[in-house]
């Protein structure tokens, strides 16, 4: 059996690694950036954990988050153009979807995702070094998860977290047990003493990579995907200036929530008007394809720190519930230090790290959308992240942002702080300066998700099915965040892991065929 997998992400590799496994599987891992074969010839910013790598292997995405465009000039959208996509280049943040977020998959009509099918994945994945025999945990796993406690916190987390202790938040360990609001250190997946960033590169394909079954084919864009009537039988790709069809029994799409659709429509996968205005030829409409794009904003508050310290990252967090529509931990706090500019944060540190205090909406309203802006594959896709257009999440954002001036302002985290840039206390107290300033800085966490979102057959808004088979297409499939139907609470990466697991499991034991009603496809002449 020979599949194609576009995109060596998280998912991706995960795939890749898992169905190779299986001596009978031939997988070609197709990736747009470059691989790094050996652990010595990894560069430095790929190495380094501390801090996010938003340039050297970076796909050079811009986006709007705003809307209207006008609102705000298009900003940097960080995701990894690398073996390892943007597991190799994030900030090792190991969190768990949470249960709540599995259930609203579930409710969408995809039972095969329950907190209870996907929980034994999760565990496959991980090597937890500080709860590797906790119900619900692994000690095996490609990915290795560790946190940060009190002795390798710099003084300011010590600060942050008596401060959530002192306004009545429950302390937690292990933001991976099934019930984890509060505050307390934030599990990472970083390897070794050098604490390296644990991403696919380092874990899923390193001993992967070793076996004859298994082809990595760097520097190699994806065009598009080869169709024989609705049947996907390869994929057309560019190296070094050179264009080739590469055939398959299956094609998995891993390229994330903006190189998936991005290349179904440039494939005649997507929205009719889309389709007819750059003059691409149909093989299925799909009218939700780029729809969904959910993402967390986060409003920062950033200050310069009078110790300096080399203990940078993020280490601890505190996650609550608004009291919005009942939902579950709607709201997360990081204290990180790091470079702001890293985020998209103009903040002038004097050459020093900075507390970022990261408010950021773990359960947004507002949904954007991709597109395309040219039939060029070389062209990238038109991102609108259109964050903020629902009132709840301005709310909750300036409820946020209060919360942290207090803490901020307060002991003992203010003896820690030398200056607070862009804020004062006047800004936080009127509420029309607040959502200004809100407006002004917030910007992405980079979780994109959802614009290839699961649900059953007949779903309007859904792209694939709960086996993740393209909906109206045969041996296409999707394994990365684009599937899920809304953004997870605990970030995305590691679910982004656990997706690319579930598929293989899927694949090597067969799928169920789901195959949409006539009225829902568009079959070309």
């Amino acid at each position: 059996m020979n599949t194609v997998i576009i995109g060596a992400g998280s998912g991706g590799a995960a795939l890749a690694a898992r169905l190779t496994e299986d001596p009978s599987q031939h997988v070609i891992l197709i990736e747009a950036g470059p691989d790094y074969e050996e652990l010595a010839l990894v560069p430095e910013d790929v190495r380094d954990a501390k801090e996010m790598s938003v340039e050297k292997h970076d796909w050079g995405l811009k986006a709007y988050f705003l809307e209207p465009p006008t609102a705000r000039e298009a900003m940097p959208y960080a995701r990894g153009r690398i073996v390892g996509g943007s597991s190799s280049v994030n900030a090792a943040i190991a969190e768990r979807a949470t249960k709540e977020d599995l259930d609203t998959w579930v409710a969408a009509g995809n039972p095969e995702w329950s907190y209870e099918k996907t929980l034994p994945f999760f565990a496959r994945l991980e090597n937890d070094h500080d709860f590797p025999d906790a119900p619900g945990h692994g000690s095996s796993g490609p990915v290795p998860i560790k946190r940060h406690f009190e002795d390798q916190w710099p003084n300011i987390t010590r600060a942050f977290a008596q401060a959530c202790e002192d306004r009545g938040f429950a302390r937690v360990e292990d933001f991976n047990a099934e019930s984890s609001s509060g505050y307390g250190p934030v599990p990472r997946n970083l390897m070794g003493k050098e604490e390296l960033r644990a991403g696919a590169l380092l874990t899923y394909l390193a001993e992967a990579r070793n076996r004859p079954n298994l082809e990595i084919r760097a520097n190699t864009l994806a065009r598009r995907v080869l169709f024989e009537g609705t049947t996907a039988v390869g994929v057309e790709v560019e190296s070094e200036g050179r264009i080739e069809n590469v055939t398959a029994d299956r094609v998995v799409l891993a390229g994330g929530s903006f190189h998936t659709p991005h290349l179904m429509m440039l494939s005649g996968i997507g929205p009719r008007a889309v389709l007819e205005e750059h003059n691409i030829e149909p093989v299925v409409i799909n009218e939700a394809v780029g729809r969904n794009l959910q993402d967390h904003p986060f409003s920062p508050m950033v200050a310069l720190l009078k110790e300096k310290t080399d203990k940078g990252g993020v280490r601890a967090q505190v996650k609550y519930s608004t009291g919005t529509e009942n939902l579950v931990d709607d709201m997360m706090i990081f204290a990180a230090v790091l470079d702001p500019a890293t985020m998209n944060i103009p903040a002038d540190t004097k050459g020093r790290k900075a507390l970022m205090m990261n408010n950021l909406l773990a359960k947004p309203h507002s949904v954007g959308w991709v597109t395309l802006s040219s039939a060029d594959p070389h062209v990238q896709p038109e991102i609108h992240v259109n964050f903020l257009s629902h009132p709840l999440d301005i709310e909750r954002l300036k409820g946020s942002m209060r919360k942290s001036w207090d803490m901020i302002t307060s002991s003992p985290m203010s003896e820690e702080i030398e200056e607070i840039c862009f804020l004062d206390a006047e800004t936080v107290a009127d509420d029309a300066k607040l959502e200004a300033y809100i407006r002004a800085f917030s910007s992405t966490s980079l979780h994109a998700a959802g614009t290839c979102r699961m649900g059953p057959v007949g779903d309007p808004d859904a792209v694939v099915d709960q086996y993740l088979g393209v909906h109206g297409a045969k041996n296409l499939w999707v394994a990365d965040a684009s599937v899920m139907v809304n953004v997870t609470t605990g970030l995305t990466n590691l679910t982004a892991f656990m997706i690319g697991e579930r598929l293989a499991d899927l694949l090597r034991n067969g799928t169920p065929a789901e195959s949409n009603p006539a009225e829902l496809v568009f079959q070309a002449p």
